[in-house]
């Protein structure tokens, strides 16, 4: 009888450890389940939004082949108001940021002293009216210059931990300057809304619509011959309570796409 008894309860046992275990496995089936639904939804979204983005930059871009200039714009500020439109459903925001109120940061590649000092006071200015240490305007000027020179290799570099070497080459964004010897996370971003980066060493300001300080800076700096017209347009799709972002750098003027990356904008 006692036999007997035990078996019945090894086998009550065993029935209750199978029984958890299915629910185990189901618990997590579900929960990887789930998971796999949202990596998808996520993965969804991020194309369509993608694809909405494509579409609402070919937009962006016939307006301002249709535009002669910055001046002929509906608005009378560098960065556009937030433009809302909505494409299939989906609600985007879009700005545009007219690249001629900031410097162009490949102007210093082969610059002369004057175009040099130019910089410099810029990077000074900042450097006084937000209180954040960064190196000399002269210095930084220097700095930017050899980093972008083929023929240079400044040996900071590959002293530094982990050992790197000077881009050689002109900046493709701004946010390079972080690379650059002497420079900061938080000097960058003091000097982000003054800098831009696009192909070619010009950078004509537009005197106008610039901040009071690119104003003052570059008030007696002679006008370029050549005026290249960039902008740089931050698209936002919206899903829910997820966001998806477009930063597209374009020449205006030849309606071409320079840039593009799936991320917000540099400051």
């Amino acid at each position: 009888m006692k036999s007997r008894a035990d078996q019945k309860g090894v086998a009550l046992i065993t029935a209750l450890l199978v029984v958890a275990l299915s629910v185990t496995a189901s618990v997590g089936m579900a929960v990887r389940s789930q998971a796999d639904i949202r990596r998808t939804s996520a993965v969804f979204e991020r194309d369509l939004s993608r694809h909405i983005t494509m579409g609402a930059e070919k937009m962006v871009l016939q307006l301002l082949e249709q535009t002669e200039g910055p001046d002929e714009l509906l608005w009378e500020t560098c960065l556009s108001p937030s433009l809302p439109f909505e494409v299939d459903g989906i609600r985007l925001l879009a700005t545009l940021d007219n690249m001629q109120c900031r410097y162009n940061i490949n102007a210093l590649a082969g610059a002369d002293e004057a175009e040099q000092g130019f910089f410099a006071r810029l990077v000074d200015r900042v450097s006084q009216e937000s209180s954040v240490t960064m190196p000399s305007g002269a210095e930084l000027a220097l700095a930017v210059s050899d980093w972008m020179n083929p023929e240079t290799d400044d040996p900071v570099y590959r002293l530094a931990t982990p050992a790197r070497v000077s881009g050689n080459r002109s900046m493709l964004m701004a946010s390079e300057l972080t690379a650059v010897s002497g420079m900061t996370d938080e000097a960058w971003q003091a000097l982000a809304p003054y800098v831009t980066a696009y192909p070619g060493t010009a950078s004509p300001i537009d005197l106008e619509r610039s901040a009071k300080l690119m104003q003052e800076v570059f008030a007696e700096r002679a006008a370029s011959a050549e005026a290249p017209w960039f902008m740089r347009l931050q698209l936002t799709a919206e899903f829910g309570e997820r966001r998806f972002y477009q930063c597209t750098t374009l020449d205006a003027a030849s309606g071409t796409v320079i840039l593009r990356e799936q991320t917000a904008c540099e400051p």
